[in-house]
């Protein structure tokens, strides 16, 4: 999570090897969009990555309220036979705030928001007009040749599942159009 040791140790600890379950908020269609810039041609220095998370306020509210939403879920009478409760220590980065307010769920969200494990957009598939767009509908890099790109970086946006059927179906319009390229097809 990026968290360090102190907050790990303050606010999580005291869960570890205890029963219990998460209920959390995914933002599936985040308005927020990163970058990737090479920083010079040379293709063995890093790129430049800017993950810019929460840079639309639209994504702050939208989690804000679908903790809120959890909050009321976890509290429902379906809840009550297992004898849940929300962890209510107050989170240790958001000292000062009154905890359960939308500012505190706020100053949460900002510090505990980490990626889902499929980030995509970073190759984004488009028309050749397009200045965003790095490869064409064929999947090829647009001004270089014999470069293709198929994995989940093309799509433009997220899809809201899991991308590995996307990232398939990717990989056999690449297939295709490479067998079309030899005649083969």
């Amino acid at each position: 999570l990026g968290i360090s040791d102190k907050v790990f140790e303050e606010y999580f600890a005291g869960l570890s090897y205890s029963e219990g379950y998460s209920l959390y908020p995914i933002l599936a269609r985040p308005n927020s969009r990163g970058t990737v810039r090479l920083k010079s041609g040379n293709p063995l220095q890093y790129p430049e990555i800017d993950l810019d998370y929460l840079a639309d306020e639209k994504d702050i509210a939208t989690l804000v309220e679908g903790i809120k939403i959890a909050f009321k879920i976890g509290n429902s009478s379906a809840f009550a036979p297992y004898n849940s409760k929300f962890h209510d220590k107050p989170f240790p980065l958001c000292s000062g705030i009154q905890q359960y307010t939308d500012a505190y769920w706020e100053c949460f969200v900002r510090a505990m928001t980490t990626t889902d494990h499929h980030p995509v957009g970073t190759c984004r598939m488009g028309m050749r007009e397009d200045k965003g767009t790095v490869v064409d509908s064929r999947l090829r890099v647009i001004g270089l040749e014999n470069v293709r790109v198929v994995d989940g970086s093309v799509l433009p946006r997220i899809p809201s599942g899991n991308i590995n059927i996307p990232i398939i179906m990717l990989a056999e319009k690449a297939a295709d159009a490479i067998k079309q390229d030899y005649g083969l097809l």
